[in-house]
């Protein structure tokens, strides 16, 4: 029985970290920030430097 409490109160325990961590990503708006400073600037310069073809078929 000590290794089921032991058990779960290493899951317990990582489940509150999880959720204070992901809390806190939502609180200051992180997941937001992350894709406007890293993800846009990367898909900005793959796509500014693809050719275009603006011909009228």
């Amino acid at each position: 029985m000590k290794t089921v409490a032991k058990v779960g109160g290493k899951v317990c325990g990582f489940a509150l970290l999880a959720f204070v961590g992901t809390f806190g990503m939502y609180m200051f708006n992180l997941e937001n920030k992350l894709i406007y400073y890293v993800l846009r600037p990367l898909l900005n310069k793959h796509y500014d430097s693809q050719s275009r073809d603006r011909r009228i078929v």
